[in-house]
Protein backbone atom coordinates (compact mmCIF):
# COMPACT_ATOMS: atom_id res chain seq x y z
CA UNK A 1 0.00 0.00 0.00
CA UNK A 2 0.98 3.51 -0.80
CA UNK A 3 0.16 6.48 1.24
CA UNK A 4 -1.82 7.65 -2.03
CA UNK A 5 -3.88 4.46 -1.48
CA UNK A 6 -4.84 5.53 2.02
CA UNK A 7 -8.64 6.56 2.62
CA UNK A 8 -11.27 6.30 5.32
CA UNK A 9 -11.86 2.61 5.12
CA UNK A 10 -7.97 2.24 6.40
CA UNK A 11 -8.20 0.43 10.06
CA UNK A 12 -5.10 -1.44 9.96
CA UNK A 13 -2.72 0.35 7.67
CA UNK A 14 0.42 -1.61 6.40
CA UNK A 15 3.01 0.24 4.56
CA UNK A 16 6.77 0.93 4.08
CA UNK A 17 7.66 5.01 4.39
CA UNK A 18 10.77 6.68 4.96
CA UNK A 19 10.88 9.45 8.04
CA UNK A 20 11.03 12.89 7.41
CA UNK A 21 10.59 14.23 10.81
CA UNK A 22 10.25 13.14 14.04
CA UNK A 23 9.85 15.06 17.67
CA UNK A 24 8.14 14.36 20.85
CA UNK A 25 6.41 16.44 23.77
CA UNK A 26 5.46 15.88 26.78
CA UNK A 27 1.99 16.68 28.05
CA UNK A 28 0.24 16.64 31.53
CA UNK A 29 -3.14 14.31 31.96
CA UNK A 30 -4.42 12.78 35.56
CA UNK A 31 -1.31 14.66 37.23
CA UNK A 32 0.99 12.16 35.13
CA UNK A 33 3.42 12.97 32.38
CA UNK A 34 2.80 11.30 29.06
CA UNK A 35 5.57 11.62 26.16
CA UNK A 36 3.74 11.42 22.59
CA UNK A 37 5.87 11.48 19.56
CA UNK A 38 5.07 13.14 15.98
CA UNK A 39 6.10 14.06 12.18
CA UNK A 40 6.04 13.66 9.15
CA UNK A 41 6.77 10.01 7.10
CA UNK A 42 6.47 9.95 2.99
CA UNK A 43 7.03 7.54 -0.07
CA UNK A 44 6.98 7.62 -3.69
CA UNK A 45 3.32 8.83 -3.72
CA UNK A 46 3.17 11.55 -0.71
CA UNK A 47 3.78 12.63 2.75
CA UNK A 48 1.89 12.12 5.54
CA UNK A 49 1.70 13.60 8.97
CA UNK A 50 1.99 10.55 12.19
CA UNK A 51 1.23 10.59 16.18
CA UNK A 52 2.72 8.17 17.65
CA UNK A 53 1.81 7.34 21.62
CA UNK A 54 5.14 4.58 21.30
CA UNK A 55 7.82 5.25 19.15
CA UNK A 56 11.36 3.56 18.87
CA UNK A 57 13.66 6.31 20.51
CA UNK A 58 16.59 4.65 17.85
CA UNK A 59 14.38 5.47 14.89
CA UNK A 60 15.52 9.03 13.12
CA UNK A 61 15.02 11.18 10.29
CA UNK A 62 16.06 9.36 6.91
CA UNK A 63 15.09 6.08 8.20
CA UNK A 64 13.41 3.90 6.26
CA UNK A 65 10.56 1.80 8.20
CA UNK A 66 7.71 -0.90 7.87
CA UNK A 67 4.77 -0.70 9.44
CA UNK A 68 2.00 -2.43 10.20
CA UNK A 69 -1.13 -2.61 12.36
CA UNK A 70 -1.56 1.33 12.09
CA UNK A 71 -4.82 3.57 11.87
CA UNK A 72 -5.87 5.94 9.98
CA UNK A 73 -8.15 9.62 10.72
CA UNK A 74 -9.26 12.31 9.55
CA UNK A 75 -8.43 15.86 11.08
CA UNK A 76 -9.71 18.99 9.94
CA UNK A 77 -10.39 17.59 6.71
CA UNK A 78 -6.96 16.23 6.31
CA UNK A 79 -5.62 12.74 6.72
CA UNK A 80 -3.04 10.90 9.46
CA UNK A 81 -1.31 7.76 10.53
CA UNK A 82 -1.44 7.11 14.32
CA UNK A 83 0.96 4.05 15.72
CA UNK A 84 -0.46 2.58 19.39
CA UNK A 85 0.69 -0.18 21.37
CA UNK A 86 -0.93 -2.36 18.10
CA UNK A 87 1.21 -1.11 15.54
CA UNK A 88 4.45 -3.05 14.59
CA UNK A 89 7.62 -0.86 13.77
CA UNK A 90 10.54 -2.28 11.84
CA UNK A 91 13.61 -0.49 10.45
CA UNK A 92 15.21 -1.17 6.90
CA UNK A 93 18.37 -0.64 7.18
CA UNK A 94 20.38 0.10 3.86
CA UNK A 95 16.70 0.83 2.15
CA UNK A 96 15.86 4.44 0.82
CA UNK A 97 12.57 5.24 -0.79
CA UNK A 98 12.21 8.26 -3.13
CA UNK A 99 9.94 10.82 -2.03
CA UNK A 100 7.73 12.98 -4.15
CA UNK A 101 8.22 16.43 -3.86
CA UNK A 102 6.45 17.95 -0.91
CA UNK A 103 7.06 21.21 1.26
CA UNK A 104 6.57 21.58 5.12
CA UNK A 105 3.15 22.41 6.42
CA UNK A 106 3.19 25.37 9.45
CA UNK A 107 1.01 27.99 10.19
CA UNK A 108 1.18 31.73 9.03
CA UNK A 109 2.46 32.66 12.32
CA UNK A 110 5.71 30.67 11.61
CA UNK A 111 6.28 31.74 8.02
CA UNK A 112 9.92 32.43 7.95
CA UNK A 113 11.73 33.26 4.54
CA UNK A 114 14.29 30.96 5.79
CA UNK A 115 12.15 28.37 4.44
CA UNK A 116 11.07 29.86 1.18
CA UNK A 117 8.47 27.16 -0.05
CA UNK A 118 6.36 25.68 2.70
CA UNK A 119 2.23 24.94 2.66
CA UNK A 120 -0.35 26.87 4.20
CA UNK A 121 -4.15 26.74 4.95
CA UNK A 122 -6.29 29.11 5.75
CA UNK A 123 -9.20 31.23 4.65
CA UNK A 124 -9.03 33.79 1.73
CA UNK A 125 -10.10 37.71 2.03
CA UNK A 126 -9.92 40.92 0.54
CA UNK A 127 -9.45 39.56 -2.84
CA UNK A 128 -8.57 41.93 -5.45
CA UNK A 129 -7.20 41.32 -9.01
CA UNK A 130 -5.64 43.26 -12.16
CA UNK A 131 -4.34 42.00 -15.49
CA UNK A 132 -0.86 41.65 -16.81
CA UNK A 133 -0.18 41.49 -20.09
CA UNK A 134 2.53 39.18 -19.56
CA UNK A 135 1.24 36.93 -16.51
CA UNK A 136 -2.10 37.60 -16.84
CA UNK A 137 -4.47 37.90 -13.94
CA UNK A 138 -2.96 38.72 -10.40
CA UNK A 139 -5.42 37.89 -7.64
CA UNK A 140 -4.32 39.66 -4.54
CA UNK A 141 -5.18 39.47 -0.71
CA UNK A 142 -5.10 38.04 2.81
CA UNK A 143 -5.06 34.40 4.12
CA UNK A 144 -5.05 33.73 7.70
CA UNK A 145 -5.53 30.91 9.80
CA UNK A 146 -5.64 30.54 13.53
CA UNK A 147 -2.38 31.68 14.42
CA UNK A 148 -1.86 35.11 12.05
CA UNK A 149 -3.03 36.71 8.58
CA UNK A 150 -0.70 37.37 5.90
CA UNK A 151 -1.04 39.44 1.95
CA UNK A 152 -0.68 36.89 -1.08
CA UNK A 153 -0.44 37.33 -4.81
CA UNK A 154 -1.50 34.65 -7.00
CA UNK A 155 0.02 34.57 -10.72
CA UNK A 156 -2.95 33.42 -12.60
CA UNK A 157 -4.48 31.33 -10.09
CA UNK A 158 -8.13 32.48 -8.84
CA UNK A 159 -8.70 32.49 -5.45
CA UNK A 160 -12.04 33.57 -4.11
CA UNK A 161 -13.38 35.49 -1.01
CA UNK A 162 -13.70 34.04 2.26
CA UNK A 163 -13.34 30.28 0.89
CA UNK A 164 -10.49 28.08 2.81
CA UNK A 165 -7.76 26.83 0.72
CA UNK A 166 -4.85 24.57 0.95
CA UNK A 167 -1.87 25.49 -0.83
CA UNK A 168 1.41 23.58 -1.70
CA UNK A 169 4.70 25.43 -2.77
CA UNK A 170 3.66 28.69 -1.48
CA UNK A 171 6.81 31.20 -1.81
CA UNK A 172 7.33 33.14 1.46
CA UNK A 173 9.16 36.75 1.09
CA UNK A 174 9.47 39.51 3.20
CA UNK A 175 7.80 42.70 1.21
CA UNK A 176 7.43 46.43 2.97
CA UNK A 177 8.52 45.41 5.99
CA UNK A 178 5.93 42.19 6.52
CA UNK A 179 5.66 38.46 5.49
CA UNK A 180 4.55 37.67 1.93
CA UNK A 181 3.39 34.62 0.11
CA UNK A 182 2.97 34.12 -3.80
CA UNK A 183 0.99 31.92 -5.53
CA UNK A 184 2.10 30.66 -8.82
CA UNK A 185 0.92 27.78 -11.10
CA UNK A 186 3.27 25.34 -9.75
CA UNK A 187 1.45 25.30 -6.43
CA UNK A 188 -0.97 23.32 -5.84
CA UNK A 189 -3.89 24.86 -4.55
CA UNK A 190 -7.03 22.70 -3.15
CA UNK A 191 -9.98 24.11 -1.61
CA UNK A 192 -10.93 22.94 2.02
CA UNK A 193 -13.77 23.01 4.57
CA UNK A 194 -12.24 24.27 8.00
CA UNK A 195 -13.94 25.38 10.87
CA UNK A 196 -10.76 27.18 12.80
CA UNK A 197 -10.99 29.70 15.13
CA UNK A 198 -9.37 33.31 13.62
CA UNK A 199 -9.67 34.75 17.02
CA UNK A 200 -5.64 35.38 17.35
CA UNK A 201 -4.75 36.55 21.11
CA UNK A 202 -0.77 36.50 21.59
CA UNK A 203 1.79 36.82 24.39
CA UNK A 204 4.33 39.47 22.70
CA UNK A 205 7.09 37.19 24.10
CA UNK A 206 5.65 34.91 21.40
CA UNK A 207 5.91 36.78 18.31
CA UNK A 208 8.83 36.32 16.37
CA UNK A 209 8.12 37.43 12.66
CA UNK A 210 6.29 40.01 10.82
CA UNK A 211 2.61 38.75 10.63
CA UNK A 212 -0.60 40.26 11.10
CA UNK A 213 -3.57 39.70 12.35
CA UNK A 214 -2.52 39.94 15.88
CA UNK A 215 -4.45 40.54 18.59
CA UNK A 216 -2.30 41.54 22.67
CA UNK A 217 -3.52 42.63 25.84
CA UNK A 218 -1.08 44.76 27.71
CA UNK A 219 -0.37 48.64 29.45
CA UNK A 220 0.57 51.17 27.70
CA UNK A 221 4.06 52.05 29.95
CA UNK A 222 5.26 55.45 27.43
CA UNK A 223 3.70 57.16 25.04
CA UNK A 224 5.77 59.67 22.66
CA UNK A 225 6.14 63.33 22.43
CA UNK A 226 6.04 63.83 18.94
CA UNK A 227 2.46 61.93 18.70
CA UNK A 228 -0.09 64.51 17.47
CA UNK A 229 -1.55 65.67 14.53
CA UNK A 230 0.29 64.88 11.10
CA UNK A 231 -0.11 66.49 7.59
CA UNK A 232 -0.56 64.04 4.34
CA UNK A 233 -1.36 64.71 0.80
CA UNK A 234 -4.41 63.70 -0.32
CA UNK A 235 -3.19 61.76 -3.71
CA UNK A 236 0.22 60.12 -2.20
CA UNK A 237 -0.62 60.37 0.91
CA UNK A 238 2.86 61.14 2.30
CA UNK A 239 3.63 63.01 5.37
CA UNK A 240 4.58 66.68 4.33
CA UNK A 241 6.38 69.36 6.61
CA UNK A 242 4.64 72.44 4.94
CA UNK A 243 1.34 73.04 3.75
CA UNK A 244 1.80 72.07 0.26
CA UNK A 245 3.61 68.53 -1.06
CA UNK A 246 6.10 68.96 -3.25
CA UNK A 247 5.12 66.28 -5.44
CA UNK A 248 1.55 67.60 -5.59
CA UNK A 249 1.26 71.23 -4.81
CA UNK A 250 -2.19 71.58 -5.79
CA UNK A 251 -3.38 68.36 -3.63
CA UNK A 252 -5.78 68.55 -0.90
CA UNK A 253 -4.58 68.50 2.06
CA UNK A 254 -5.45 65.90 4.73
CA UNK A 255 -5.28 65.59 8.94
CA UNK A 256 -4.72 62.38 10.54
CA UNK A 257 -3.12 61.53 13.87
CA UNK A 258 -0.24 59.62 14.76
CA UNK A 259 0.62 58.09 18.36
CA UNK A 260 3.89 55.90 19.22
CA UNK A 261 3.63 54.08 22.69
CA UNK A 262 4.95 51.09 24.06
CA UNK A 263 3.01 48.05 25.21
CA UNK A 264 4.33 45.57 28.20
CA UNK A 265 1.90 42.24 28.47
CA UNK A 266 4.27 41.23 31.25
CA UNK A 267 5.86 38.88 29.01
CA UNK A 268 7.75 41.49 27.12
CA UNK A 269 7.33 45.17 25.51
CA UNK A 270 6.97 46.25 21.62
CA UNK A 271 7.17 49.89 19.81
CA UNK A 272 3.71 50.75 18.59
CA UNK A 273 2.28 53.22 16.08
CA UNK A 274 -1.46 54.35 15.47
CA UNK A 275 -3.27 56.55 13.34
CA UNK A 276 -6.44 58.21 13.07
CA UNK A 277 -8.86 54.88 12.77
CA UNK A 278 -7.24 53.04 16.01
CA UNK A 279 -7.71 57.05 17.77
CA UNK A 280 -10.30 58.33 16.65
CA UNK A 281 -12.41 55.95 19.02
CA UNK A 282 -10.82 55.06 21.77
CA UNK A 283 -10.97 59.58 22.47
CA UNK A 284 -14.86 59.62 20.88
CA UNK A 285 -14.11 62.29 18.30
CA UNK A 286 -15.10 61.84 14.71
CA UNK A 287 -12.20 62.62 11.60
CA UNK A 288 -13.47 66.30 10.88
CA UNK A 289 -13.17 67.04 14.34
CA UNK A 290 -8.71 67.03 14.41
CA UNK A 291 -8.48 70.45 13.39
CA UNK A 292 -10.69 71.58 16.07
CA UNK A 293 -9.19 69.50 18.76
CA UNK A 294 -6.16 70.38 17.57
CA UNK A 295 -4.81 71.96 21.02
CA UNK A 296 -5.97 69.14 23.24
CA UNK A 297 -5.48 65.74 21.08
CA UNK A 298 -2.08 65.04 22.62
CA UNK A 299 -2.77 65.99 26.13
CA UNK A 300 -6.27 63.76 25.49
CA UNK A 301 -4.33 60.36 24.33
CA UNK A 302 -1.98 60.85 26.78
CA UNK A 303 -4.41 61.04 29.48
CA UNK A 304 -6.37 57.85 27.67
CA UNK A 305 -3.14 55.67 27.04
CA UNK A 306 -0.78 56.27 29.17
CA UNK A 307 -0.52 53.47 32.02
CA UNK A 308 -3.95 52.14 31.08
CA UNK A 309 -4.16 48.49 29.72
CA UNK A 310 -5.79 47.80 26.39
CA UNK A 311 -6.53 45.18 23.77
CA UNK A 312 -4.56 45.93 20.65
CA UNK A 313 -4.97 44.66 17.27
CA UNK A 314 -2.50 44.85 14.78
CA UNK A 315 -0.07 44.00 12.26
CA UNK A 316 3.81 43.37 13.19
CA UNK A 317 6.27 45.04 10.82
CA UNK A 318 9.86 43.98 10.97
CA UNK A 319 12.48 46.91 11.94
CA UNK A 320 16.45 46.39 11.70
CA UNK A 321 16.65 45.93 15.26
CA UNK A 322 13.32 43.72 15.76
CA UNK A 323 9.90 43.77 15.28
CA UNK A 324 7.26 46.88 15.77
CA UNK A 325 3.69 46.78 15.82
CA UNK A 326 1.56 48.98 13.54
CA UNK A 327 -1.94 49.00 16.03
CA UNK A 328 -5.27 48.63 13.56
CA UNK A 329 -7.81 48.96 16.66
CA UNK A 330 -7.97 49.69 20.45
CA UNK A 331 -10.45 48.19 22.75
CA UNK A 332 -11.05 48.31 26.32
CA UNK A 333 -10.51 45.02 28.13
CA UNK A 334 -13.64 43.08 28.80
CA UNK A 335 -14.42 40.91 32.03
CA UNK A 336 -14.48 38.07 30.63
CA UNK A 337 -10.82 38.38 28.79
CA UNK A 338 -9.99 39.12 32.07
CA UNK A 339 -11.05 35.83 33.77
CA UNK A 340 -9.58 34.30 31.01
CA UNK A 341 -6.13 36.44 31.14
CA UNK A 342 -5.86 35.06 35.37
CA UNK A 343 -7.02 31.67 34.09
CA UNK A 344 -4.20 31.12 32.04
CA UNK A 345 -1.57 32.85 34.28
CA UNK A 346 -2.54 30.42 36.88
CA UNK A 347 -2.34 27.69 34.72
CA UNK A 348 1.17 28.32 34.33
CA UNK A 349 2.35 28.95 37.24
CA UNK A 350 0.42 25.83 39.15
Amino acid sequence: MNISDLNSENNNVSIKLKVLSVDKREIKSDGKSKIYYYGLVGDETGVIPFTAWEFPEVIKSGDVIEVKYAHLREYHGKFRLYFDSRTEIMVKPGEDIYIKNTYKEVKIKDLNPVIPFVTISGKVTNVTSRSNDKIGTIYSGYIEDDTGKVRFSSFGVPLDNDKFYRIEGARVSIYSNRIEVTVSNKSVVTEIDSEMNLERNYKIFDIKNPIGGISIMGFVITFGEKSGIIKRCSICNKVISLNTCPDHPDAKINLDIFAYFTIDDGTGFVRAIAGANAILPLLNIKENEIAKKAQVIYKDMDKRLYGHAFKFTGNFIKKDDGLDFQVVSINDITQEEIKTEMVEMENELS
